[in-house]
């Protein structure tokens, strides 16, 4: 089994900045999108995991609060993609492994490396 969608409702203001981020992230880029009379919305998705993100606008819910995590054969690519497309500034984890980083709405998002086998 593998998680194969993940829905973020995101404060209006922010949803094309947050759509930006995630397309960073997995080297995507965001799709526009709108199915009959639902609300405009972005969907992302790794061509690489085949992970769907879709960030719809918190209208009738609350903003996610969540914290996220992704591991990936490159991360540092990731990092560089962040800071170049997203404006993102991610820090080194403590263990310095891995890179932690605040969305747009502030959840937590952590890119860590494939663990290496033993």
């Amino acid at each position: 089994m593998r998680l194969s969608l993940i829905v973020l409702y995101v404060p209006e203001p922010t949803l094309d900045r947050a759509a930006a981020f995630y397309g960073a992230i997995l080297d995507a880029e965001p799709i526009a999108e709108k199915h009959g009379d639902g609300p405009r919305h972005w969907s992302v998705t790794s061509a690489e995991t085949g992970l769907v993100m879709e960030l719809y606008p918190a209208t009738s819910r609350p903003h996610t609060a969540t914290r996220v995590e992704f591991r990936g054969q490159d991360m540092d690519a990731a990092v560089t993609r962040l800071m170049d497309r997203a404006y993102a500034l991610p820090e080194k984890t403590r263990d310095t492994k891995g890179w932690w980083v605040s969305d747009p709405i502030g959840n937590t998002v952590v890119l860590l490396p494939e663990p290496t086998p033993s």
